[in-house]
């Protein structure tokens, strides 16, 4: 049976995209995992408090990931576990993939603050460090099911086939129709789209509803935009590009904006390339 971890602190946002995750559990018949990372208030630190302070603390946060679990499991029927851990975000849940054996990660985004547009968060660090597929929900999004994926897709970035197996999974355990949609400069590079996402290599295409689209713009986030609100899509997937150094400093990951932007859930897809 498959997994899905889930990524709470119990905000507005982390709750809804907890309820986002159960109704694919449950629609799908999958295990879901509350994942939670316990923090320590700075004046707890200042404090100096002992350890049978921490460990209160660690119980009445077990109780609530608990008592949550079960909440789940009788609302949608579906089996909850929980994973509470403590230190750095990206490495813990890694401990909690390779624990769990998950197939993917949900996460809920908040509006976008000055300190993330500075600092980035969770989210987008998740996105560019761990090599699970991650829905990422806006605060907003109920659960209505998938029947339409916007696959915005790069010719100009490599195409690893672990990630294709990603979006061929997901648009079979979903019974969805896709679309392949690239935003480019030439239109000349259209044969390109074609012969780098051939969809008839290797998969059973008989059940599958898929498309091509190609347009020409400068304003590629924009472009995606407009897409996503003309297509009525459900679903939206990226797979995100990791600058270097240098890059970084001229450009900006599209995945990581349109998961601020973005008015849907985003898939994000990692290369998985070495």
């Amino acid at each position: 049976m498959k997994t899905i971890i889930v990524c709470t602190d119990f905000s507005r946002e982390a709750e809804n995209a907890v309820h986002y995750a159960a109704s694919i559990a449950k629609e799908n018949q999958y295990n879901l995992v509350l994942f939670n990372l316990q923090s320590v208030s700075i004046h707890a630190l200042n404090a100096q408090a002992s350890a049978d302070f921490f460990y209160e603390q660690t119980l009445k946060n077990q109780k609530k990931l608990s008592d949550k679990a079960n909440e789940l499991n009788t609302i949608y029927s579906i089996e909850t576990k929980f994973h509470l851990a403590s230190g750095n975000f990206i490495e813990e849940l890694n401990n909690c993939i390779k624990i769990t054996n998950c197939d993917f990660i949900v996460m809920g985004m908040a509006e976008k603050t000055l300190e993330q547009r500075l600092l980035g968060n969770t989210v987008t660090k998740a996105i560019h460090r761990i090599k699970k597929p991650i829905l990422i929900v806006p605060g907003h999004i109920e659960y209505i099911g998938v029947r339409k994926i916007l696959f915005a897709y790069d010719t100009h970035k490599c195409m690893s086939w672990s990630a294709m197996n990603d979006i061929y999974y997901f648009i079979n355990e979903f019974n969805a129709e896709i679309e392949v949609f690239n935003v480019s400069e030439s239109l000349e590079d259209f044969t390109e789209v074609i012969q780098d996402i051939d969809l008839n290599s290797g998969y059973d295409m008989d059940d599958i509803k898929y498309s091509f689209k190609m347009i020409q713009s400068m304003e590629v986030v924009k472009a995606i935009e407009e897409e996503v609100k003309l297509t009525n899509a459900d679903l939206l997937t990226m797979i995100p590009y990791r600058y270097n150094l240098v890059e970084s400093l001229f450009h900006r990951s599209k995945t990581a904006i349109m998961a601020y932007k973005n008015k849907v859930p985003l898939l994000s897809i990692p290369l998985n390339i070495d």
